[in-house]
């Protein structure tokens, strides 16, 4: 998940927070979270104030308190909603019934590398990526999030790599636990790299690795 997944239009902003299904709380802690994440991607966690977090969303700074009782929990809530919410579309790919399981999982890996077309988004890699290297070992709250998060994306991996298994798409012994354990640490990885360097192929090239070998 890169800075790009957080370009929403306006529409599907409006879409997202006026859910009838959303408290009015809830849909304020989202509208803040929304216009101010980017602050705590570009700068992490540590790098960035309250006010940094206030000035970008354009409320007093004593206010953030009436919507989250800490930076932490302000952390917390972005994770989810980041992923939740913002990275949507990109892992609807891996529950799209329409495509074989295997097209699944390279489309959506596609579909991430797309962000790194334009440069400036190299340097930002993933927010949750960032966060888990910064915090992991820093917060439990932040660990479990990130925990949480990264193991739900391995198993909607796993899923698409059984059903490949139940077609015949990849061998009957294939590991597919393993398999996608090391899928998206290969690609924390890269993107880690990414970050870095600001180059490109490092992520074109897990992709012909994933491509060409992990998914044959």
């Amino acid at each position: 998940m890169s800075e790009k997944a957080l370009d929403i239009s306006k529409d599907e902003t409006y879409n997202i927070f006026m859910n009838k299904n959303i408290d009015k709380k809830t849909t304020k802690k989202n509208e803040i979270i929304r216009r101010s994440i980017h602050v705590m991607f570009e700068k992490g966690y540590n790098g960035t104030g309250v006010k940094d977090l206030t000035d970008a969303a354009g409320i007093p700074k004593g206010s953030l308190y009436n919507y989250f009782e800490s930076k932490e929990d302000y952390l917390k809530e972005a994770l989810y909603l980041y992923y939740n919410e913002m990275s949507a579309k990109q892992f609807s790919i891996l529950s799209n019934d329409s495509l074989d399981p295997l097209d699944r999982i390279k489309n959506f890996y596609a579909t991430m590398i797309e962000d790194f077309e334009d440069e400036c988004n190299c340097r930002f890699g993933c927010f949750v990526g960032n966060i888990t290297q910064e915090m992991g070992g820093v917060s439990e709250v932040i660990q479990g999030v990130t925990n949480e998060i990264h193991s739900e994306i391995v198993g909607k991996i796993r899923s698409c790599l059984a059903e490949a298994v139940e077609k015949g798409d990849l061998p009957q012994d294939k590991d597919v636990d393993a398999l996608a354990e090391f899928m998206v640490s290969s690609w924390q990885g890269a993107l880690l790299r990414i970050k870095a360097s600001h180059n490109k192929k490092i992520v074109d090239n897990f992709y012909k690795i994933l491509v060409e070998v992990l998914l044959k």
